[in-house]
């Protein structure tokens, strides 16, 4: 059986272009920390399955506040020494409806521990962890406006290890 490119026949330019900014503002609001970027981003629930590259984080369905506040927390990615950085390559369309677009996405999700330092701009990383997976985001439209509503990554690869980086406070 021969590959079969999905070519979605009904997706609007403006919905491909709010799911590229969307999933941008979604990466950046891990990166950035910022739990208002996010909120303004993802549904009211969120589906999360990391089951396939990560033990400790279990596939589950999050409020959107409770959601960000795991994410964020300490113990993830609000360690105030983790500094990350979700890169995302190429997307393909899974699947196209008007209330559901799924799609897969290129990502090297870098991780990073600082050192303290006494020069506020200069940054010593003390370990590194990236992680290159294909990450499945569910998008579904709320009043106008495409929020993520289901992520499910697959791991590629990893270098370094994860939990070295995010472990120390």
């Amino acid at each position: 059986m021969a590959f079969q490119l999905y070519i979605p026949k009904n997706l609007e330019f403006r919905d491909y272009i709010a799911i590229v900014q969307t999933a941008r503002a979604f990466a950046d609001g891990y990166d950035k920390k910022d739990a208002l970027r996010l909120c303004a981003v993802i549904g009211p629930q969120i589906e999360v399955d990391y089951r396939l590259v990560s033990d400790t984080i279990l596939s589950k369905t999050y409020n959107q506040e409770d959601f960000i506040a795991e994410f964020l927390s300490p113990e993830l990615l609000g360690n105030r020494r983790l500094l990350t950085q979700h890169l995302l390559g190429q997307c393909y369309f899974k699947s196209v409806s008007p209330s559901e677009i799924v799609v897969q996405w290129q990502q090297i999700a870098g991780h990073g521990r600082w050192m303290e330092s006494s020069h506020p701009l200069k940054k010593q990383v003390d370990k590194t962890s990236d992680g290159r997976t294909y990450m499945e985001q569910r998008y579904t439209k709320i009043d106008e406006c495409w929020k993520i509503a289901g992520l499910k990554p697959s791991m590629l690869y990893e270098s370094g290890e994860f939990e070295d980086v995010v472990g120390e406070q």
